[in-house]
């Protein structure tokens, strides 16, 4: 398959990591979470330099105990292959860890309560900087005891995180750059056909990538066009996309992948298939 990147000219979950420590082996236990995130686990705020500004992340004990609750913070990236990445606070260049004082480092909820973890950027005074900062705020809960298991089972404790992640545009200039790359095109055992892309931010602005493919036979009439609106995509990071087409006729196809930044340049990248 071949593929020309091409330009034309126009007028990207709630983050849950679960940490899992197993006693022994064998089958493990489903544990109960303690507390929750209430509302978007994605905060972004437009803030020039110099400028400060406050949010607050409201967490919700869910039991009838109080749970104690721990703060911090890390920087944070994912990847097309599924990987995520929650590097120490202010390893990445484009961490805005140091920016961000949390309220507090920890609390204990009262039952069935909401609390408002509060928190304050002040971005620095520096003229250089563009695009978008970002890190995120950890909101961890106590481990969960194991269950009792038989002679032939063990429980398994847990640790449920929250990665909220507080993203800072700065307004002045930034590029919104993506780089498109196939990786698959592959056939399930249904026939059904589908074309698996990585979608990558080489710019410097976190954009939500509107994505579409046209697929067009042998004689440039579309066959099918398919469309998908993703999450926020920081700088550096990529995400696997997948579309599946209709059941066609064997035959080779051309398919047009588009992605709009939101910038005034939609890219896209041209793939020959064969059905």
């Amino acid at each position: 398959m071949t593929a020309a990147p091409m330009s034309l000219r126009t007028p990207l979950r709630p983050l849950v990591v679960a940490a899992i420590a197993a006693s022994v082996f064998l089958v493990p236990a489903m544990a109960r979470a303690q507390i929750a995130v209430i509302g978007s686990t994605v905060e972004e705020h437009d803030a020039a330099p110099g400028q400060r500004y406050e949010g607050s992340i409201v967490v919700r004990n869910l039991t009838t105990a109080p749970q104690p609750v721990r703060i911090y913070q890390t920087d944070y990236r994912f990847f097309a292959d599924g990987t995520s990445r929650f590097d120490s606070a202010g390893s990445q260049p484009r961490s805005n860890a140091a920016w961000v004082r949390p309220s507090v480092s920890s609390v204990t909820i009262p039952p069935g309560t909401d609390v408002n973890v509060t928190y304050v950027v002040t971005v620095p005074a520096n003229d250089s900087l563009r695009g978008t900062y970002w890190s995120a705020v950890m909101i961890e809960g106590a481990p969960t005891a194991p269950p009792a298991a038989s002679a032939h089972e063990i429980g398994l404790g847990a640790v449920v995180r929250y990665a909220v992640q507080l993203a800072t545009h700065v307004p002045t200039a930034g590029s919104r750059r993506v780089r498109l790359a196939k990786n698959a095109f592959s056939t399930d055992s249904m026939g059904a056909r589908t074309l698996e892309m990585t979608v990558e931010n080489t710019g410097e602005r976190a954009y939500r990538p509107a994505l579409w493919v046209e697929l067009y036979d042998g004689s440039g009439v579309q066959r099918a066009r398919l469309q998908q609106q993703r999450g926020l995509l920081y700088p550096g990071s990529s995400l696997n996309q997948r579309f599946t087409f209709p059941k066609l006729p064997a035959g080779s196809y051309k398919a047009v992948v588009f992605a709009d930044t939101g910038d005034d340049t939609v890219s896209a990248a041209q793939y020959s298939l064969v059905f």
